[in-house]
């Protein structure tokens, strides 16, 4: 296990212009959700077909739909004023759906650290080669605390980030306990006196 690894940061992204961009558009039902059903990240694209690199929703969350678009023969769906996901990254369902809104009921968490954050994959149980972006927002799952008192917050099924690394739109629960998550003895200043931690995961 390496208890330090580097990672370059994340290349801005971009999303070539297409000569002749059709776009169309119609209404859809008040009541369509559509549910992200990516491993990882699902992301936002402007109505131009624009990606938007700042913002991104968790996979399996719900969001109320308002307007389909079509571009260049890709639907996507409206989720906010200006931001659309793609129709392939998410599944669509019909009225009597509970909706998830960042502002109102999800607990959103806006990365904060300069570069971005790289996160912790509990099922390598090491850091991962996934770095969020600087100022993108992540809906939480879980808050969790492992056996050294550092705490951690959820941003997919697999990764989790410290809390230190972001703000939230509200705050925090009690955490639960995890206490294998991102631990070794090493790490353990009651089993390894010598060690000094150079990062605060």
């Amino acid at each position: 296990m390496k208890l330090t690894r580097s990672a370059a940061l994340i290349a801005a992204l971009a999303v070539a212009s297409v000569g002749g961009l059709l776009v169309t558009q119609h209404d859809a039902k008040a009541s369509t959700v559509a549910t992200t059903i990516t491993k990882g990240p699902a992301w936002l694209y402007t109505s131009e077909g624009k990606m938007i690199t700042d913002r991104a929703l968790a996979p399996n969350t719900k969001w109320a739909v308002g307007k389909t678009i079509t571009i260049n023969g890709e639907k996507l769906y409206q989720v906010a004023t200006n931001e659309y996901l793609k129709a392939s990254d998410s599944s669509l369902s019909g009225s009597n759906v509970q909706t998830q809104q960042p502002a109102q009921t999800a607990l959103i968490g806006t990365v904060t650290t300069h570069g971005g954050t790289l996160t912790i994959s509990k099922r390598l149980d090491d850091l991962s080669d996934n770095i969020l972006p600087e100022g993108s927002q992540w809906q939480i799952g879980k808050y969790v605390i492992n056996r050294l008192g550092k705490k951690y917050v959820q941003v997919s099924g697999d990764d989790y980030v410290p809390i230190s690394h972001m703000k939230f739109n509200k705050a925090l629960p009690e955490p639960t306990s995890d206490p294998n998550l991102y631990y070794y003895w090493q790490m353990d200043p009651k089993l390894n006196p010598g060690y000094t931690p150079n990062t605060d995961y």
